[in-house]
């Protein structure tokens, strides 16, 4: 009788003081804060990186693929081009969307008015 006794208190404790992984969130929930688009207009490609909800208006940065996921989790939306030679027609593109314009009208339509573009 001691036994079964002994054996039901040490099963209580272990339940007790086991972690509860019940509200924990999987792997499969998670989505991240950010976003990553690309585009291609012609010769200019560019990846995209942007907090996955856009209120008010955010900087646009043209970044680097190694900052960029960190800039975009801060608020900053971020353009990271493949040729920095191309910078001032990838801005273009930019000022135009930001009027509703443009051949990212559609892909980016969501961006427009949330966004400022940084002048050099």
């Amino acid at each position: 009788m001691v036994f079964g006794r002994v054996l039901v208190a040490v099963a209580c404790a272990l339940v007790l003081t086991a972690p509860s992984t019940a509200a924990a969130p999987s792997q499969d929930d998670y989505r991240p804060a950010t976003m990553k688009m690309t585009y291609e207009v012609g010769d200019l490609v560019a990846v995209v990186h942007a907090p996955r909800t856009l209120v008010g208006v955010r900087p646009l940065v043209f970044g680097h693929e190694f900052t960029a996921p960190q800039l975009a989790q801060q608020g900053a939306v971020v353009v990271v081009v493949s040729d920095r030679w191309s910078m001032d027609r990838h801005r273009a593109l930019w000022r135009a969307l930001n009027e509703r314009g443009g051949p990212l009208a559609e892909r980016f339509a969501g961006f427009a008015g949330h966004f400022s573009v940084a002048e050099p």
